[in-house]
């Protein structure tokens, strides 16, 4: 199995890790830091520390534990991410310190372990067939975060990406949408789409490389993408 990863961002901060281990794909994507749903200025910002910190996480005992037990490592080992001495946040995990928020995947082999931090504006979603079309579904909402660990095979998308932007919040705020498909709500940016609209873009078959899939995302920038996005597609 091979990952192709992907991201853009208008606002906000984006960490893409990526390699392979004993011939088992691994990959780390975590993004956030976004402005809050009510518009405060007072947001944390991502520190260079808390890149470092990931990518040491990951270079070192994430690609560790799998060297040594596999792709299984992850699975095994997942929701012990989220765990920290009292006196500190965890790395990854619902309760990590990432900015004002995040959502994150990590993904080994047929496994991906992903999270949100509750409140942040993000969520998970997965690329599904739904009634025979390709559809997001969100797997992780921001409204009360959490964690799980996702089967993959090829063909799958995972993405991290603002809450806004999935079909299930259009429904949800259908109420608060003008007649063009904005939003009355206070999210920066508003709602021009959804993802559901460009699942085109997240197509692995026409995916060739992670500069590609750059690119692709790229033209979300034009259709009132704001925010930040990263994604982990599986070939």
């Amino acid at each position: 199995m091979e990952y192709i990863t992907g991201y853009t961002k208008t606002l906000g901060h984006v960490v893409l890790e990526k390699a392979k281990v004993k011939d088992i794909s691994i990959a780390l994507a975590v993004c956030g830091d976004m402005a809050s749903v009510n518009g405060g200025d007072g947001r944390l910002q991502v520190s260079g520390r808390d890149k470092g910190a990931l990518a040491s996480f990951f270079q070192n005992e994430f690609a560790s534990g799998v060297m040594k037990y596999g792709e299984d490592y992850l699975s095994a080992a997942a929701f012990g991410y989220s765990l920290s001495p009292a006196d500190k946040s965890p790395v990854i995990g619902p309760g990590s310190f990432f900015g004002s928020g995040c959502s994150g995947i990590l993904a080994a082999g047929s496994s991906a372990y992903v999270w949100v931090t509750e409140g942040s504006g993000m969520c998970i979603i997965r690329l599904a067939r739904v009634f025979g079309k390709n559809r997001f579904v969100r797997c992780i909402s921001s409204y009360e975060g959490g964690e799980d660990v996702l089967d993959l095979s090829p063909g799958c998308v995972i993405c991290a990406c603002p809450e806004c932007w999935t079909s299930e919040y259009v429904k949800e705020n259908e109420g608060n949408l003008t007649a063009d498909g904005r939003s009355t709500a206070s999210f920066p940016g508003g709602i021009k789409g959804t993802l559901d609209d460009y699942t085109a873009l997240f197509e692995p078959d026409l995916i060739l490389s992670d500069e590609a899939f750059d690119r692709r995302l790229a033209e979300l920038k034009s259709e009132g993408f704001y925010g930040c996005i990263a994604a982990v597609a599986v070939k």
